[in-house]
């Protein structure tokens, strides 16, 4: 088969798409790592937040402090939960790429199957031409 053989043409335009998934597909594992690592960095945040609370038995602690620590505290958990909102769209968007990026493969591996059983057949009639030209000579 020549280099210019429509099947190899496809085959090799199927690898390419397969490579450009799976870069998309990396990027988006990039991306998800990171939001998740955000999140979780967020969330221990919100725990040592929550654990420095003021004692009932500490020294009295100002309105105004206790209002700030509040409103803090609510926009950190605003922050917690848009943050998950982001972590769980980029994981949804990883799991499409990575489906994307199975069934490219499972077309490249098809093409190149066909591929190898039209090279295995033009072997064997290759073969028996051959094998019939030696048994005329014969």
């Amino acid at each position: 088969m020549t280099k210019h053989d429509p099947l190899s043409l496809l085959i090799e335009l199927q690898r390419r798409a397969r490579d450009e998934t799976a870069r998309a597909a990396a990027r988006s594992r990039r991306e998800a790592a990171t939001a998740g690592s955000t999140l979780r960095m967020l969330q221990d945040y919100g725990e040592q937040h929550r654990s420095r609370a003021p004692a009932v038995d500490a020294p009295a602690v100002s309105v105004d402090a206790l209002k700030i620590r509040d409103a803090f505290g609510r926009r950190l958990a605003q922050a917690i939960g848009e943050q998950d909102t982001v972590t769980r769209r980029l994981e949804d968007a990883l799991a499409a790429e990575e489906r994307r990026l199975l069934d490219r493969q499972r077309r490249l591996d098809a093409l190149e199957m066909l591929e190898q059983r039209r090279r295995a057949i033009a072997r064997q009639r290759s073969a028996r031409q051959e094998q019939r030209q030696t048994d005329e000579h014969a």
